[in-house]
């Protein structure tokens, strides 16, 4: 379900171009960053909470290509169900889905509800922010990933 018309927001569109680009890249054979990095703020900032072994902020385009190898190296598989989008004014959008998971250490599934906050600058995103509703049972499946 999707509470956004990207023609009436273009920080909605900004954000269906990064998911767009996204899945390109993590497509067989997509491995080319540029196409996420087009969607990415110079100054862009992703913050991760610390409890996680790819916690921190992680900066700008390249910053983000190294988060993504971080996330890879934690989980073998994940799939996003039923996002739904929610504008707060021009530059501001908050989704919320649900997140199925494969840890690479423990071959456990996981799953855990997800909200995102999204800053768009100048058309691309700015500022990510990820809630995870509870870190602390992603843990244990998580094993030692580092």
């Amino acid at each position: 379900m999707i509470i956004a018309n990207p023609d009436q927001n273009p920080a909605f569109a900004t954000l269906m171009r990064f998911y767009a680009a996204e899945t390109v890249y993590l497509a067989p054979g997509g491995g080319d960053f540029s196409v996420i990095a087009e969607t990415l703020d110079a100054d862009c900032v992703l913050h991760q909470p610390a409890s996680l072994p790819y916690g921190g902020e992680w900066r700008g385009p390249e910053g983000f290509r190294a988060w993504m190898e971080a996330f890879g190296r934690v989980w073998s598989h994940l799939e996003v169900r039923d996002p739904q989008f929610f504008p707060s004014g021009p530059d501001v959008i908050l989704s919320r889905s649900h997140v199925f998971a494969t840890a690479r250490a423990t071959g456990k599934l996981i799953d855990w509800p997800l909200l995102q906050f999204f800053r768009i600058r100048n058309d691309r995103i700015a500022e990510l922010r990820p809630f995870h509703w509870d870190t602390a049972t992603m843990l244990p499946a998580i094993g030692d990933a580092k």
